[in-house]
């Protein structure tokens, strides 16, 4: 999402077990609470370090909270990324994206609910992040839904955002 929006290089060069323990605290409070609500002091309490050594890893709460969707967002298109590999008609494509991002959302609720909470986020601070994350999923979506009207699974006559938005609606309803 973010992509600038990455740790400075001292995060990584903190040890694994380190970077883990940040990345949990993180996760689990984004995973509560919105991103304007969010506490970068409980954070740094959680994993038992100086509020000013955060800043040594990232610039601010935007950039940790960027890295961390993006994070939510990798594991996620590990799982769905299936769905699209088997192929097939455009419904049991979809019917498996589903069923993927069911799979994700139990087997990662917190960072499902990062995922979640950064769509519905108000935080003015995130509306570029969050349009530049529409544009993205709308155009890997027109892309699939393009290639599946050129081989003639669905009807060309459709409107492709009229489908994206039945498709978001529905997703975000199931999963």
């Amino acid at each position: 999402m973010g992509g600038g929006d990455v740790p400075k290089q001292t995060f990584f060069n903190l040890e694994l077990e380190r970077r883990q323990a940040i990345i949990k605290a993180a996760v689990e409070e984004f995973a509560q609470l919105p991103f304007e609500q969010a506490s970068l002091t409980k954070i740094v309490e959680k994993c038992g370090i100086a509020k000013g050594s955060m800043y040594q890893y990232f610039e601010d709460k935007r950039d940790l909270y960027l890295y961390v969707v993006d994070l939510a967002y990798e594991q996620k298109r590990d799982y769905v990324r299936k769905a699209f590999e088997k192929g097939g008609d455009i419904f049991s494509v979809l019917e498996e994206y589903y069923l993927e991002s069911y799979s994700f959302a139990r087997d990662h609720p917190l960072f499902h609910q990062v995922a979640n909470k950064f769509w519905d986020s108000k935080a003015e601070a995130l509306q570029s992040e969050l349009e530049k994350g529409r544009l993205s999923r709308s155009h890997d979506f027109a892309q699939f839904l393009d290639d599946a009207m050129t081989q003639g699974k669905v009807n060309k006559a459709l409107d492709p955002e009229a489908v994206f938005f039945v498709y978001h609606a529905v997703g975000k309803e199931l999963v």
